[in-house]
């Protein structure tokens, strides 16, 4: 009886210990869902992934073409009509001596006034010598383009101005033209200085050869350069007083193609 009764009480206490456990664990569980949620945890951003620089493009930092397609392909097509013409023509020097631009006279304006500028002071002067340009000129008169000569008195507005010295110092020339063109190529002037005396202390030069002087500096005025043809009035230093058939063809060539720069980019 006796140990029936301490296995009772044992049990009952037991039951009692269990039961103050459970208690104290819903109480714990009561106490923590009436606490606020805990703040998440910040965590920092994680850095951006660096930045690649753009790929370089084409004219990124340089401007772009600024001649319009047209005039390029204008350009281009002058430059293989040279090409085609090059065996019986001599345009392509002319590129050569004036930064590839074409130079002449506008299309509208073919009559080219001229004016001989006299000054009977220079040593040696004559009426012939004037009388020598003037055969000169006019031995451009059978041009195909049109080209047409008129003599005036005043040199302020002529076209083509002439005028004398004794000689051209240290230059071994004769003769020598200085053209006035815009970045078009077209020409507004031209200024001819012919000498009289190959130097200094030469004799006075013969009738013949400033007539073949003078016609080779009137080509240059027209906008013809240099030809490499013995053949040709426009040879540097020309035995012939007239001009060729092939001094005709580059500056009827010439007034053919459109004038001005014929760079490509």
């Amino acid at each position: 009886m006796t140990r029936f009764l301490i296995a009772v009480l044992l049990i009952l206490g037991l039951l009692v210990v269990v039961d103050r456990s459970r208690r104290q664990a819903n109480a714990e569980a009561a106490i923590a869902a009436q606490r606020p949620a805990a703040a998440p945890v910040e965590r920092p951003a994680p850095p951006p992934p660096p930045r690649t620089p753009p790929l370089p493009t084409p004219y990124a930092d340089a401007p772009p073409p600024t001649t319009p397609t047209i005039d390029l392909l204008a350009r281009l097509a002058t430059r293989r009509r040279l090409d085609r013409e090059r065996g019986r023509v001599y345009l392509d020097s002319l590129l050569a001596e004036t930064d590839s631009t074409l130079a002449r006279w506008p299309d509208d304006d073919h009559t080219l006034t001229v004016a001989f500028i006299v000054d009977t002071t220079v040593p040696g002067w004559t009426s012939a010598i004037r009388d020598d340009a003037r055969i000169a000129l006019h031995a451009w008169d059978g041009n195909d383009v049109g080209l047409h000569f008129r003599e005036i008195d005043s040199p302020d507005s002529a076209d083509i101005r002439v005028q004398w010295v004794p000689s051209l110092p240290d230059s071994g020339r004769v003769g020598v033209t200085a053209l006035t063109f815009g970045p078009d190529g077209v020409v507004h002037g031209a200024n001819v200085t012919l000498a009289l005396h190959r130097n200094s202390d030469s004799a006075l030069l013969a009738s013949a050869v400033r007539q073949r002087v003078a016609a080779h500096e009137f080509g240059h005025a027209l906008g013809l350069p240099h030809s490499g043809n013995t053949d040709d009035i426009m040879f540097p230093s020309a035995p012939v007083a007239q001009p060729s058939r092939r001094d005709y063809a580059t500056l009827l060539l010439l007034y053919a193609v459109p004038s001005g720069s014929l760079r490509t980019p």
